[in-house]
């Protein structure tokens, strides 16, 4: 649950108090073996790096069954400058289940060439055994580094596909589609929406011109309704 939440290690400590005051009123009688769970920072931090460990195992375990797959690559600055690689794979089997997980993060201490994030590519694929030759489809965002057409990783990554004899001909690419996706997974609070629609009707109505302008334009466009209500 902590790992899940993206909650700080030490946040064990206070879970272990409140289960040790629920079992207290709960079950009296179990509440001394409550208290000798193991939730300090050092064992969330163990426990996690295992889990970590055995879900890596797991992913690993998915790319062998998996008959074609593509990725996505998005990589950003964070706060202390470290520029992180976000690479995803969905990948589909024979029997058209379907996969998508979060193949690996990679920081890139240097530079963020396309070369560079080729070479954090790479070595992810490598750490995960990843057969490039099933490799169907690339998806980036809109940097030079990731689609320029000499030097970027798009292109750095075909030609080492086709130094591999690796057909890099039938590679679909696409990008600036995954901030995309971003925004429209994402909802939207209603007075959010009515900020903008009360600030619209506002400048409408602050003028005499932008009125007169604005019902034209709706007689224009053969609107149902001939003015603001």
């Amino acid at each position: 649950m902590i790992a899940k939440r993206s909650r700080p290690f030490n946040y064990g400590d206070f879970v272990k108090q409140c289960i040790e005051t629920a079992a207290k009123k709960m079950c009296p009688e179990a509440a001394k073996k409550f208290e000798k769970i193991q939730l300090n920072r050092m064992t969330i931090q163990r426990l996690i790096i295992s889990l970590s460990g055995n879900i890596t195992e797991q992913l690993i375990e998915k790319t062998k069954i998996i008959e074609f797959f593509s990725l996505a690559l998005d990589e950003s600055t964070d706060i202390s400058s470290t520029a992180q690689l976000l690479i995803f794979i969905r990948g589909v089997t024979q029997d058209f289940e379907v996969y998508e997980e979060l193949l690996g993060m990679c920081s890139l201490k240097d530079q963020t060439k396309g070369v560079d994030i080729l070479n954090a590519l790479l070595d992810e694929c490598s750490e995960t055994d990843l057969d490039l030759s099933k490799l169907s489809g690339v998806t980036t965002d809109g940097a030079p580094s990731m689609i320029g057409v000499n030097s970027g990783l798009v292109t750095l990554l075909k030609k080492n596909l086709q130094e591999k004899n690796i057909n890099a001909e039938d590679l679909t690419q696409f990008h600036c589609i995954i901030h995309q996706e971003a925004l429209c997974s994402k909802k939207n609070e209603f007075q959010n929406v009515m900020k903008v629609v009360v600030s619209t009707v506002k400048f409408i109505k602050s003028r005499g011109l932008n009125h007169r302008q604005f019902k034209q334009f709706l007689d224009d466009i053969e609107s149902e309704y001939g003015d603001l209500l």
